[in-house]
């Protein structure tokens, strides 16, 4: 892991003729000039909905017309998607090319980038198909964060309360003050510690058997919600993956308070500041029935039963928690008089 974007510059100068650009229309025209090299380069659609099997064969297809070999450098130049599918795409080329990653947005930069974690959606479900490895190297690049609207810093926040959540509570105390105020949030150290709880799970848990599924609160109803977004919404308008963890994060809150002792105190503490999120949404919030055929495929089930891992205060997490469906069906409804 390397901070700052003079450190990418000297790896693209020192491995220049191996290097071949990953990245989408808006990480072209916004963050690849800041690179000032001129490399060979390609672009795949943005979107959630183009995360798929046919773009990584577009990415394998390119990769084929630059002669592309296992001693080439895959350098992903974007967010989330970028960062999923370029390491997924760059670990089958050939059983495997060098592939480095460059996260441009927040939530890329706390999540994405960070754990081995790669792959795409299929048939409508979340990162449904890919594999674990871990890039050759990773660049942390604040200064792409100037590039990016406000809603996708909010993205970021979102993740980076999670881990204070899960793990530590005085960092989420850090990152709650400044919850609205991203140029204020952006600083490298408030990122490499949301950085830091991530690698410390994964460093104990490679492979997602046990203490890393807690980096998985309030995505099990989250990408539930979003998976019915895309599914539900026009192009560029459904709901982003940080909402809708957002909104996981509530209603796995309330399944806490339920079943893991969380706190009436923290439940609201937990609910109040994620609020705005909640009325920023100007749609209809799914209901139980919406949501539930993407829970029950969730990947960390098990014997049909659906797991989640949930807080018993904020800062303390643990994993494994086998949840009846008519509970899941309160914190939905609890969701929903939210809103």
């Amino acid at each position: 892991m390397n901070f700052g974007i003079d450190n990418l510059k000297h790896f693209i100068s020192q491995n220049k003729e191996h290097i071949i650009v990953l990245a989408d229309k808006h990480t072209l025209d916004m963050c690849y000039p800041l690179l000032e090299q001129d490399l060979p380069h390609f672009i795949v659609p943005y979107g959630e909905g183009y995360k798929s099997i046919q773009s990584c064969e577009y990415i394998w297809k390119k990769l084929m017309e630059f002669n592309a070999t296992r001693q080439s450098i895959l350098l992903c130049l974007g967010g989330g998607i970028i960062c999923d599918m370029g390491a997924f795409a760059g670990a089958c080329y050939q059983r495997g090319m060098r592939t480095v990653l460059c996260p441009t947005s927040l939530l890329a930069m706390v999540d994405a980038s960070v754990g081995g974690k790669t792959g795409v959606n299929f048939l409508g479900f979340k990162n449904y198909i890919g594999v674990f490895k871990h890039a050759e190297d990773t660049f942390i690049c604040p200064e792409f964060l100037d590039t990016l609207p406000e809603c996708e810093m909010i993205n970021g926040h979102v993740e980076m309360l999670k881990h204070g959540i899960i793990a530590d509570k005085s960092h989420y105390d850090v990152v709650k003050l400044f919850f609205f105020n991203h140029k204020t949030i952006a600083t490298h150290k408030i990122i490499a510690e949301s950085i830091s709880i991530k690698e410390k799970h994964v460093m104990r848990d490679f492979e997602d058997q046990g203490v890393r599924k807690r980096l998985n609160f309030g995505h099990t109803i989250g990408h539930a919600i979003e998976s019915w977004s895309l599914a539900n919404s026009d192009e560029n308008e459904e709901l982003s993956h940080g909402v809708s963890v957002a909104l996981g994060m509530i209603a796995e809150s309330y399944i806490s308070h339920k079943i893991a002792n969380l706190s009436d105190v923290e439940l609201d503490e937990i609910s109040i500041e994620l609020q705005g999120i909640v009325n920023s949404v100007n749609r209809d919030l799914p209901g139980y029935n919406d949501l539930q055929k993407y829970l029950l495929r969730d990947k960390k089930n098990e014997d049909n039963r659906i797991n989640f891992s949930l807080i018993s205060a904020i800062g303390v997490c643990r994993e494994n928690y086998f949840v009846d469906e008519d509970v899941i069906e309160e914190s939905i409804e609890y969701l929903n008089r939210l809103k």
